[in-house]
């Protein structure tokens, strides 16, 4: 799933050592969120801007990117950290946002990451979550997934119901398929083809996407 357009990468306080789509391969702002910045310096990356409450950053870290535009916020506050670098891309146009995340952490911090995501969706905005080993979005109306044989695809439905027109490239069709939430029915589809297509009818659907090769550094 890639977008051409103003790219925002957000390194966070549980980016992985190595994602999907490989780091080398960043073509757009860096942006490290609180004690992401440890990673941002490990993995050498430009950042554009450092933003958190810096409640889990070393102090002496920050003396390292003196040139870098800092945002810093009240521990107390409503929004993670994660929500608040994703409100500042959305106030500087950004259309396409990666969140960097492993999605070990805590539990209930990876299902806010969901709704941060879901509220992306439903902007029109273009954005994914990469782990080492998965990435996660919702489908649009028409989305189209390049990978391997083999590779594996859960949809998981979001809201009541979800309906599908059509798909190709999967071993199992979604032509006509209904998801619903309280269902796993979605889980572990196959890619058949390197390229799979998918027409949503109706309803918000997770896509994990699982390529068989290992993530890059």
């Amino acid at each position: 799933m890639h977008c051409a357009k103003k790219s925002a990468w957000l390194i966070t306080n549980h980016a992985p050592a190595r994602i999907v789509s490989g780091y080398a391969n960043i073509c757009g702002d860096v942006l490290a969120v609180d004690a992401g910045l440890e990673a941002v310096a490990k993995l050498k990356l430009s950042p554009k801007l450092i933003i958190g409450d810096f409640d889990s950053l070393p102090i002496d870290l920050l003396q390292q990117f003196k040139d870098v535009a800092v945002h810093k916020h009240e521990q107390r506050k409503n929004e993670t950290d994660t929500e608040l670098a994703l409100d500042w891309c959305i106030q500087q146009g950004y259309r396409d946002i990666v969140i960097c995340n492993d999605m070990q952490g805590r539990f209930d911090h990876s299902l806010a990451i969901i709704q941060n995501l879901l509220n992306l969706h439903r902007k029109g905005i273009c954005a994914r979550i990469e782990s080492e080993k998965q990435q996660i979005f919702f489908l649009t109306l028409h989305t189209a997934l390049e990978g391997q044989k083999g590779d594996l695809l859960s949809l998981l439905c979001y809201g009541n119901e979800a309906q599908f027109k059509s798909s190709s490239g999967l071993e199992y069709p979604l032509d006509g398929l209904q998801l619903y939430q309280h269902q796993s029915r979605g889980i572990s589809n196959v890619f058949a083809q390197n390229r799979i297509e998918i027409e949503l009818n109706t309803g918000e659907v997770l896509a994990v996407y699982s390529p068989h090769r290992t993530g890059n550094s």
